[in-house]
């Protein structure tokens, strides 16, 4: 009902996105977040108004002043013993904070800031959680791969029984703190130990060591994961799936594939070609470029000779892939193919595809359909359901029911009660 001559005003907010495709992106994503308290849906379009189309420095500057003003604002709520709302608001503020770090490529100190106080809001959050939410450091190659352990909520497990546990990794510019709000609460609320962690190439592992790069062999991180659950007493075996996010699904299906203990395994979407995912991410013209484009060469170089956004990109692949030009990078994504390695994936897989992700990860989600037969379950997500972009970011609470309800039919099954 509109009241034409009405002196009161109900709301100002236009919901709009961003003309720039990939901002566009990371702003549904962070909205997604808000299902599980990550994010607020107004301040986090207040900020989007502020964000100048195809310009990251100007994302930059919105959420991370609006990173700050919810930390102080969470620093304020803990000094009057206001312990809920102080948490709340330190998860928000970490995840914008993140958000302000992954396009803060431009100024290395700048990002290296943002994505500190992202893990430092979020731990500090964590310790307010009952049960806390516990730091994880597995040992790798003389370095440390950081994470965190989601217990289950209490009244979720059933009398007798040790929870059963997933292991999750996100994508490119994916990080253990937002795998809390995508996969750790709503499983935690299910009576699942959920584990999170960043490998070589992301965020909290590059952070703080830079030869943690990306790698193809990424079992073998998966392995020292594992080994680190088990000597926490963590690991119980029959009882472990894993889960990858985007780009973390190739990661993923390499330890499924090459003999990693996996009982289940979640592809959202499913990525075992990582090259010609990217390819098609890219476009084939950009990809298949001559220019042999390297970081320095971009850096201040005018947007209207390189759009901003491939700009961030040269940048941001050649520090986490640890290569020195776009030719470089991508001729090491050749050795990120699985290629007839996917059918040695013995364990149940459930894929999942949004209708709108190109016609790529389509043919990808029908060749694991082919190598694996019955053992593969695909779910579609189409436009009506809200889950139809990558990692369903609009919808995440339809695709944890989806993931959950899966693992809890092929685990202990659904808990009869609920907490």
């Amino acid at each position: 009902m509109v009241f034409e001559a009405s002196e009161l005003t109900r709301t100002l907010t236009r919901v709009r996105g961003l003309r720039d495709q990939e901002l566009d992106y990371q702003l549904l994503r962070i909205l997604g977040l808000a299902e599980y308290g990550g994010s607020s849906v107004g301040e986090t379009l207040a900020a989007a108004s502020t964000v100048a189309s195809g310009d990251p420095a100007s994302w930059v500057r919105s959420f991370g002043a609006l990173a700050a003003s919810v930390e102080q604002t969470a620093a304020g709520c803990m000094a009057g013993g206001h312990l809920v709302s102080a948490r709340d608001q330190l998860l928000r503020a970490s995840t914008y904070y993140r958000a302000a770090g992954a396009y803060s490529e431009f100024d290395p100190v700048l990002r290296d800031e943002h994505l500190k106080a992202g893990r430092s809001c979020f731990s500090r959050a964590g310790a307010l959680f009952d049960p806390p939410i516990r730091a994880l450091a597995a040992p790798f190659e003389g370095a440390l791969l950081p994470g965190y352990v989601v217990d289950p909520q209490p009244g979720t497990i059933r009398a007798g029984r040790t929870p059963d546990t997933l292991v999750a990794i996100g994508g490119f510019d994916g990080a253990a703190e937002d795998l809390y709000f995508t996969l750790g609460a709503p499983g935690a609320a299910r009576g699942w130990r959920v584990v999170v962690f960043d490998g070589p190439g992301q965020g909290g592992a590059i952070g703080a060591d830079q030869r943690l790069v990306y790698r193809p062999d990424y079992e073998v991180v998966f392995g020292a994961v594992i080994e680190e659950l088990a000597r926490m007493g963590l690991y119980e075996p029959g009882r472990l799936a894993l889960a990858g996010l985007s780009m973390g699904s190739y990661m993923a299906a390499c330890a499924a594939a090459r003999g990693c203990p996996v009982d289940a395994l979640v592809l959202d979407p499913p990525v075992v070609d990582l090259y010609a995912y990217m390819r098609a991410f890219l476009g084939s013209e950009l990809f298949s470029t001559p220019e042999n484009l390297r970081p320095d060469d971009v850096t201040g170089m005018p947007s209207d000779l390189l759009p901003p956004q491939v700009a961030w990109g040269i940048r941001a692949v050649c520090r986490r892939f640890g290569v020195g030009s776009f030719h470089e990078w991508r001729d090491l994504l050749e050795t990120f193919r699985l290629g007839e390695q996917v059918a040695a994936i013995a364990c149940p897989v459930l894929g999942l595809v949004g209708s709108i992700e190109g016609e790529e990860v389509s043919s990808q989600a029908r060749l694991v359909s082919e190598r694996l037969g019955t053992h593969f379950t695909l779910r579609r997500f189409g436009e009506d359901e809200g889950a139809e972009a990558h990692c369903q970011a609009g919808n995440r609470r339809l695709a944890a029911q989806v993931i959950y309800d899966w693992l809890d039919e092929r685990f202990s099954g659904p808990l009869d009660t609920v907490a």
